[in-house]
């Protein structure tokens, strides 16, 4: 690879402390590869190296990478070898080398999964004698706020009382203490204590510390921007001869997970003399996407000016539509037509804010039964209660469904899984007959019937979210709320539909794996934050009003920051086309304007709801 003048005074670099603002598409990892081959080729042992980044693939492409261009290097025996991995695959090696010195029973110790965990949480909290009732009793969201504090560093107490109230707060502690006595005497570890164990033998045991700062002088954080404090404890226990830490500050975007931004924008401050450089060389996107990205976070103070080395033109369009599901089917229509003009699919991306703004997409997706793949929250037709729904309505097109009818039936309280297979047996001849159906069903077959006479999908959809709500609150009371929305949304999209239930039915019918397709046949639909590190020649950002960008919730000046950050990587994302739209009135029926994070000046315009929609024989499967 030919480097350019900011990346090869990157990778000449030899300052004890040096930082390096990577701005989207400039080249980031092929110049901290770079930087690693040239120590090493300018004498440094492999095995005198660690790098440090945040995901398995992320690591994998490094290693692989820098392998590749000291290939004419000679390894310095056996062990010669470069250390390349997230924090917690470092943290495993080590305390499988020494797990008693860790605080670990032996090196047979396993590492247990989130699912896992929460069956300890289950019984700690059985331990202690908590009431089901309890706002305790959610082993999901002790383990969530536990993983929080230790990954920020926070005051347990402080948080609990916050997240459960001062009276349970003494309850919580112990119930706390009992899930970490109960991994002890099990010999398991979750994924936080892999990073908390190591910071902490830091810490007491100086001796180990300067072990490891004698064993890799030279370490590289990858990603800076989305480290956390308890990373941070790491690093400064690790205290190496050599620090290059690489990330935009621009790009930090987990906040809610507990990354802290101001550990990377901080970072000359705490090393008076490190050595700063920036890469603003721009490798993807036409100028005129970055000059939109420049000006989102033109205010920040770690901000970048991207400059295209491409030379390419780009392509930006605002887009206004009335209603969620116009701005869904002017998508569908947008993709369609430049599958007619001979783009492949895999070339476009549909990104927004949060994935419940993606449920109206989808379900147009399905209904038009256009390929995707999902990053970020489930599909619309994996979540549970869109199944329950579709379930009486496949029974409602097919009267012998017996599967369908097992899934309805068990809806109703009181019915399990045995009583519904025997009613079903004894009703052979059809699941309209009336009969004897179990007690809370025993209305089913007649509004079934009611149902299959209403003159229009979107009568039908209105009919059972009428009849199903009430079994909605019943069985998923905790997340009631949040799962009729779903509901409401499909069946407002319904209300639009022309098809008949039939067609309807079959785009939910549709296996939607993309590895059953040729992978040039689906588009993706993610959440910004699945998005970070992607990128596609088309990319359209739906939900960019005022009600849906920033989200409500952000409120202080942190938050809105951290907003702002967000749709810096949305806009990025795109390398020649980008779309930006909302709709006048959100899924809530709310009026709303333009997300006032984008210019002023944005030339928005009024797009009609997309009709008669071409067909593309190439994308669409059999109706």
């Amino acid at each position: 690879m030919h480097l350019n003048p900011a990346q090869a005074r990157v990778v000449a670099a030899r300052e004890k402390r040096l930082l390096v603002l990577a701005g989207a598409g400039t080249g980031k990892t092929a110049t901290s590869v770079h930087w690693v081959a040239d120590l090493i080729r300018n004498g440094a042992p492999r095995s005198s190296i660690l790098m440090i980044t945040f995901t398995r693939k992320a690591a994998s492409e490094m290693a692989h990478r820098v392998e590749r261009l000291i290939s004419n290097v000679p390894k310095r025996g056996n062990h010669d070898t470069l250390t390349v991995g997230t924090y917690h695959a470092v943290a495993s090696i080590l305390l499988r080398q020494s797990a008693e010195g860790f605080g670990l029973l032996n090196g047979r110790f396993t590492t247990i999964d989130e699912s896992e965990a929460q069956s300890i949480w289950k019984s700690a909290l059985k331990q202690c004698s908590v009431d089901s009732k309890s706002p305790l009793f959610s082993p999901g969201k002790l383990h969530s706020n536990y993983s929080l504090v230790r990954n920020t560093c926070a005051d347990l107490e402080a948080r609990l009382a916050d997240t459960f109230g001062g009276n349970y707060m003494d309850q919580a502690v112990r119930v706390v203490r009992n899930y970490e006595e109960l991994k002890r005497s099990a010999n398991v570890v979750d994924y936080d204590d892999l990073l908390v164990l190591w910071a902490q033998r830091m810490a007491r045991d100086p001796e180990y510390a300067a072990k490891l700062r004698a064993r890799w002088p030279y370490v590289l954080v990858d990603e800076m921007q989305d480290n956390n404090q308890l990373n941070q404890l790491i690093l400064d226990g690790l205290n190496p001869e050599h620090l290059l830490v690489v990330g935009d500050a621009n790009q930090s975007i987990y906040g809610f997970r507990g990354s802290d931004v101001s550990l990377i924008v901080d970072f000359p401050r705490k090393h008076q003399g490190a050595q700063i450089l920036r890469l603003e060389d721009n490798y993807r996107s036409g100028q005129a996407i970055l000059d939109l990205a420049n000006d989102i976070v033109s205010k920040e103070e770690a901000a970048l000016t991207l400059r295209s080395a491409k030379g390419s033109e780009a392509v930006l369009d605002y887009r206004m539509y009335l209603t969620p599901q116009d701005e869904a089917n002017g998508l569908v229509a947008w993709v369609k037509e430049g599958v007619l003009a001979g783009r492949k699919p895999k070339e476009y991306a549909v990104l927004a804010r949060s994935s419940r703004f993606l449920t109206i997409l989808e379900i147009a997706l399905n209904y038009h039964q256009v390929p995707y793949k999902k990053y970020g929250g489930q599909t619309l037709a994996d979540s549970a209660e869109v199944k329950d729904f579709i379930s009486f309505l496949r029974v409602v097109h097919n009267p012998h469904d017996r599967i369908a009818m097992l899934r309805a039936l068990t809806q109703f309280p009181g019915i399990g899984e045995g009583t519904a297979a025997k009613a079903i047996l004894a009703h052979q001849n059809g699941l309209f007959d009336e009969g004897v159906w179990p007690g809370a069903a025993a209305d089913l077959p007649v509004w079934l019937r009611e149902i299959r006479k209403a003159p229009n999908l979107g009568q039908m959809g209105l009919m059972l979210q009428e009849r199903i709500r009430p079994l909605i609150l019943a069985n998923y009371a905790k997340e009631a709320e949040e799962r009729l929305g779903t509901i409401n949304a499909l069946v407002n999209s319904m209300e639009k539909m022309d098809g008949d239930l039939v067609t309807f039915l079959d785009g939910f019918a549709i296996d939607r794996k993309t590895d059953e397709f040729h992978p040039d046949n689906a588009i993706t639909v993610s959440t910004i934050h699945s998005a970070k590190g992607l990128e596609w020649d088309n990319v359209w950002l739906i939900g960019a009003g005022s009600t849906q960008m920033p989200h409500p919730r952000a409120q202080f000046e942190k938050d809105l920051a951290e907003e702002r950050r967000l749709l810096y990587v949305a806009v990025t994302r795109a390398r020649s086309h980008l779309v930006i739209s909302f709709p006048s009135e959100n899924e809530r029926r709310q009026g709303q304007t333009a997300c006032r994070m984008l210019p002023n000046n944005a030339p928005w315009r009024y797009c009609k709801a997309e009709s008669g929609i071409v067909r593309s024989p190439m994308m669409m499967g059999r109706r």
